[in-house]
């Protein structure tokens, strides 16, 4: 069989190849089968798994970045109710931009575990928030109520300068002295060369 399995691992395919016979191995990713055969689905290499039976085609061109369950993002927030908040998810958690952004929805149950009576206590159009993500499909649910998740950068709602972090929840305006509220991230100001236009 380790004669077989040389033979299926490292072989480069491409759509509608013939891998083996479903009694050999069942189809994993990028394969399907057919008629009892198991048969390529992407082009790409195979990869044979002894231990749990299944072949794979891993893809030769690179996979898009998406944004997956457990992942963490920065999204920005774009529209704002007492209920929930729409947010544009712009990039993954190291800073790499994806190729085009996602919507995502933040329900008032996923901001804190302290009681508040709307999200406007805690949130702002334009904030960047540092989320988790729940779940694999679009609209995609996050949640901020982890201490490290949550406002990473916030601008005065009085003259739209940066607001610097002030201590708990307050943030204050260097410009104009405005103070605000907002559930802040343990990572708030921490943004320095992931976002461009960040100095």
């Amino acid at each position: 069989m380790s004669n077989r399995i040389k033979e299926l691992t490292n072989r480069g395919v491409v759509p509608g190849d013939a891998l083996c016979v479903i009694e050999e191995f069942l189809p994993g990713p990028g394969t399907y089968e057919y008629n009892g055969v198991v048969r390529a689905a992407l082009v790409g290499s195979t990869i044979a798994d002894l231990n749990t039976r299944v072949i794979n085609v891993k893809p030769r061109i690179r996979e898009p970045i998406l944004p997956r369950r457990g992942s963490i993002v920065y999204g920005i927030i774009v529209l704002i109710r007492e209920e929930y908040a729409i947010v544009r998810l712009v990039s993954d958690v190291s800073g790499i931009k994806y190729h085009t952004s996602f919507t995502a929805i933040l329900h008032i149950s996923q901001v804190t575990d302290k009681f508040i009576k709307d999200l406007f206590e805690v949130l702002r159009m334009g904030d960047i928030v540092k989320a988790k993500v729940l779940n694999d499909s679009i609209p995609y649910n996050i949640s901020i109520k982890d201490p490290k998740l949550g406002v990473v950068l916030a601008f005065c709602g009085r003259c739209g300068s940066l607001l610097k972090f002030e201590s708990g929840d307050l943030l204050k305006c260097p410009a104009c002295g405005n103070s605000e509220r907002r559930k802040v991230s343990a990572d708030y100001g921490k943004l320095k060369g992931l976002i461009p236009w960040i100095k």
